[in-house]
């Protein structure tokens, strides 16, 4: 019988704590001097279930990918992003109402929630929302854990103005819709042993290949080249975690034309060989399975206190 847990977390803590969840599932939450601001991490490793997490309400939300995280995430019942969050990615949420997160597979993502507008707002965000990527906001934001509760709210002033002004340098394009984006995503991992073209994607879309690769980019804040590479590496590494294939049996069945250029890419993507990753996936899954109690899905709630008042060569 699966049973699901409940768990509420208030992000507007007075002092830094760490709290682990699930055994999969870490919640770090940053003291900061600025009482409308509101920060927290959120770390998941070798989880095999979805965990949907509420990240409360506030002005604006920026969420930050650290690395690779696959997530859905929707407000007020309409999905504003479903797929990949590319590692030094920003998804921007504006509006009060509740935001509903679900991580879909190992996770590190920085939560930063303004309880009110901290100057005078940018210009109107395109369908409320938007996804880039800039070294500069990663920068900025992998000095929070090392940072004064004072430095911390000076990073997150500075992080949402680099954040705007690089939001208003970029083309105005609509992002691809969440169901054409997942209709794109399906379509792809049901064909991750065969070549794909950019024309063959924007088709599946329904646009055409100029205006998918756009929308697509604004979307995601990555190439279709580029996207696919990451599903056929995080496929990979499901193939290389719940079976025994060879290395060379799962290059071929993601799409790769040998086990080398699998494994250059592997690499380049995770920072270690898929043989490694193998090893060390497992022997951490073990550890795992004999500590653990329950088996469900693990629902999450994040509440942050409320104030007094998001490679240009062919696809293959």
């Amino acid at each position: 019988m699966q049973t699901d847990i409940a768990i509420k977390v208030n992000l507007g803590r007075i002092r830094d704590v760490l709290e682990n969840i699930g055994d999969c599932l870490h919640v770090e939450h940053y003291s900061v001097a600025d009482p409308n601001i509101s920060l927290a991490k959120l770390t998941r490793e070798n989880g095999n279930r979805a965990i949907t997490t509420s990240l409360g309400s506030g002005v604006w939300t920026f969420v930050v990918a650290a690395r690779d995280s696959e997530l859905r995430l929707e407000q007020k019942g309409r999905v504003l992003f479903q797929g990949l969050m590319v590692e030094d990615s920003v998804t921007f949420v504006e509006g009060a109402d509740p935001i509903a997160v679900e991580l879909q597979s190992d996770a590190c993502l920085y939560v930063l929630t303004f309880l009110r507008e901290p100057y005078r707002g940018p210009c109107t965000v395109v369908g409320g929302r938007f996804n880039i990527r800039d070294i500069r906001l990663a920068e900025l934001i992998g000095e929070i854990s090392e940072s004064s509760p004072a430095r911390r709210s000076e990073l997150t002033r500075d992080f949402s103005q680099l954040a705007f002004e690089h939001y208003r340098s970029l083309p105005r394009v609509h992002p691809l819709s969440a169901w054409r984006l997942s209709r794109v995503r399906r379509y792809a991992e049901a064909r991750l042993d065969q070549r794909m073209s950019l024309e063959e994607l924007a088709d599946v879309a329904g646009f055409s290949r100029a205006h998918f690769a756009a929308t697509f980019k604004a979307a995601t804040s990555m190439s279709a080249h580029e996207f696919l590479l990451r599903i056929r590496i995080q496929a990979a590494a499901r193939l290389l975690t719940c079976t025994d294939l060879a290395l060379v049996e799962i290059a071929l069945q993601t799409g790769f034309q040998n086990q080398p250029h699998f494994t250059t890419v592997f690499k380049k993507i995770t920072a270690v060989t898929p043989r490694k990753w193998r090893d060390s996936r497992r022997s951490t899954a073990m550890a795992h399975s004999l500590n653990q109690v329950v088996d469900g899905a693990i629902v999450i709630e994040h509440l942050p206190g409320k104030p007094e008042r998001f490679i240009p060569h062919d696809l293959h």
